[in-house]
């Protein structure tokens, strides 16, 4: 035995590289094999034991071959088969499982760049004891505690749409000034023609299907709408999430950071979360970028600052958990700053608008604020009290959003 077999990822990396390669020799045998088989017209039963005795009458080898994959273009056709059922398991599987991987990450780079800054980072670049040293340290502290309460709020706030006796009653009232467009059997095409401003985004079509018949009905956007997985009508701007399973108030998107919809109640923690996580990149990233060429870069080679190349390395042994952990923080911060920085941007102009971003890309011709200052359209999220409170306590039981996220006072309704 060698000593680097005493290192167990190199010992299962031997054995993966020795599966690969026969896994590699087989395949390779058995795809020889089959495409003999395929360009003679036979079996490999038929090939081993009655050679002699079948011969094929297609006079090319694309007949031959398309007596197994049919005449249409072969690869063409294994492409589209393969990238259908990817599509189809990533559509199906890929947000539940970013529903569940994404929060550990995030708390997992959070608590380790914290504990980076607070235990010796800070000290190798400033000096260990210096006011510039111990400055950082609280403010990395200070900041990401900032951040982390806004995200705990954002993942216990919630904005779901309860079903109720005064909700219905408030519905009824609605539809007077609201009526629906309701169309049997025609394709929404012709539902366009019998209805032309539903092309300008004032109308939401709900298609209903019992048996082989086809109910199509066109909403106002301001209007009610049933919820076909709730059960129920629903308010103008709530919309049924599939993660969550439940209808949201002023739907903006689902947050995979925090496992649930940002919506009437949670956005202003959104916004705020999203604010405090730029402040605290842009004063930890600049440091720690310096603090990998100092003590991380005279360790590796070159290839492995690039992530990939970084675990395959890691793997084999060749880079140190901890050079690899702060490679991976390092691309981790990057990219939430600029995922903060992107959110805070959009956000901050949807709520100048009145809108939200689904509204904001789809919908903007449709949705007019009656707001007549910016301070009135941002109480519409942040409540009536002096909102830069906001940014230091979460207080929303105390200053609750003006909207009601039922009958939209605030919105001018066409």
């Amino acid at each position: 035995m060698v000593a680097s077999e005493l290192f167990l990822p190199w010992t299962i990396v031997r054995y993966v590289i020795y599966s690969l390669v026969f896994f590699v020799l087989t395949a390779g045998y058995f795809l020889h094999n089959q495409l003999t088989c395929i360009d003679q017209g036979l079996t490999s039963y038929e090939k081993e034991n009655r050679d002699t005795s079948f011969t094929t009458t297609c006079k090319s080898r694309y007949e031959r071959f398309a007596c197994v994959f049919g005449r249409n273009q072969l690869l063409t056709m294994a492409c589209r088969g393969f990238r259908v059922k990817l599509n189809k398991f990533c559509n199906r599987n890929g947000p539940i499982v970013m529903n569940a991987v994404i929060p550990v990450w995030y708390v997992f780079s959070t608590v380790y760049s914290n504990w980076m800054a607070v235990d010796h980072m800070f000290d190798i670049i400033y000096g260990e004891g210096t006011s510039f040293a111990m400055v950082y340290k609280c403010l990395t502290v200070l900041l990401s505690a900032e951040m982390m309460i806004n995200w705990i709020f954002l993942c216990r706030v919630r904005s779901d749409y309860q079903n109720s006796e005064v909700n219905n009653r408030k519905r009824l009232e609605h539809e007077k000034t609201f009526p629906q467009f309701i169309s049997e059997g025609v394709s929404y095409e012709e539902l366009k023609e019998k209805l032309p401003t539903l092309r300008t985004g004032n109308w939401s079509v709900v298609t209903q299907y019992t048996g082989s018949d086809v109910k199509r009905t066109a909403y106002p956007y301001w209007g009610w709408k049933p919820c076909v997985v709730c059960s129920f009508y629903k308010p103008p701007r709530c919309h049924h999430c599939p993660l969550c399973e439940e209808c949201v108030l002023k739907r903006d998107h689902h947050c995979f950071f925090a496992r649930q919809c940002v919506g009437l109640n949670n956005q202003r923690f959104f916004v705020v979360f999203n604010f405090w996580a730029v402040m605290l990149n842009l004063l930890f990233i600049p440091p720690l970028l310096y603090y990998v060429s100092v003590e991380v870069w005279p360790n590796i080679a070159a290839p492995d600052l690039f992530l990939p190349y970084t675990l395959l390395s890691f793997i084999l042994g060749w880079v140190s958990p901890y050079s690899f952990t702060v490679i991976f923080i390092s691309y981790s911060l990057v990219y939430f700053f600029l995922l903060a920085l992107t959110f805070l941007v959009e956000q901050i102009r949807c709520i100048d608008n009145g809108m939200t971003s689904y509204e904001l890309e789809n919908r903007s011709c449709a949705i007019k604020s009656q707001c007549k200052s910016r301070y009135e359209r941002f109480a519409c999220v942040f409540g009536r009290s002096q909102l830069w409170i906001n940014l230091f306590i979460p207080y929303h039981w105390a200053s609750e959003p003006t909207d009601d996220g039922i009958t939209w006072q605030s919105m001018k309704k066409d």
